[in-house]
């Protein structure tokens, strides 16, 4: 298992949140969802206020169409050129998730100041990116996939910190589950822990063996004694859930 001090590669996130058609005051003539409810294990579950930085938005998505992720080197071009003209901070990258049952492509948007939102969308059409057009959509939970480049740096071996979005941790474990074997585990963990706020997604980045699994945990109270009990507890309930696969 790697024991890098700082960790640069194209990774990947996979989360399950609810998400429903972008509450705004420019009428867009895209389909642009939102979170809302960006870290599930954090807020809902335990009625946390949020403060002011909060209630923005974490995420946007807007979905796309006639792009796939074998097109992600022209995707991040694009985003790489707009970024040296635009003068409103901003984080964009690939994704996936359910949409009206079946997988739709989606731009997964950080921003500074969501106010600059509709340029931001000129700038992308501009550039030839094609959105769906927006329609009513309810509140409903999908999982999303998103790849990023990832900037970890090492707290201990095995244990990072996310060096662009605050609160947010990573560990390393040796094997891979699916989501509701994920989910499942993560509940277990969480009732029988004292300290239970904090989301736990999974992630991963791509090395030259191939893709190193992670769980990405959101913790504004994190410390590394928790982090390291969250790591050896996953770890133990991934392997007993695999065990009790294979018999």
């Amino acid at each position: 298992m790697e024991n890098a001090k700082t960790i640069e590669s194209l990774g990947f996130v996979v989360k399950k949140e609810t998400i429903s058609l972008l509450e705004s005051e420019h009428k867009f003539s895209e389909l642009i969802l939102e979170d809302l409810d960006p870290y599930p294990g954090f807020y809902d579950h335990f009625h946390i206020p949020l403060n002011e930085d909060e209630k923005k938005p974490r995420s946007i998505f807007a979905l796309i169409k006639e792009m796939s992720f074998e097109q992600m080197d022209d995707f991040i071009r694009m985003t790489s050129d707009i970024k040296k003209k635009f003068t409103s901070g901003f984080d964009a990258v690939m994704g996936r998730l359910n949409f009206q049952n079946s997988l739709a492509t989606c731009i997964r948007i950080y921003m500074d100041d969501y106010s600059a939102l509709p340029q931001l969308i000129e700038q992308y059409k501009q550039h030839g990116i094609k959105f769906l057009p927006t329609r009513t959509v309810k509140p409903y939970n999908t999982m999303i996939n998103i790849r990023k480049y990832m900037v970890l740096e090492q707290v201990v071996p095995t244990i990072y910190r996310d060096t662009e979005l605050k609160d947010t941790y990573y560990f390393m474990v040796d094997q891979y589950v699916t989501w509701p074997k994920f989910e499942a585990i993560t509940v277990n963990i969480r009732n029988n822990n004292n300290h239970k706020v904090y989301d736990a997604a999974q992630a991963g980045y791509y090395n030259h063996n191939g893709i190193v699994e992670m769980v990405r945990i959101y913790d504004q109270k994190a410390t590394l004694d928790n982090l390291l009990y969250l790591k050896e507890k996953y770890e133990l309930e991934i392997e007993r859930s695999l065990y009790q696969l294979a018999k």
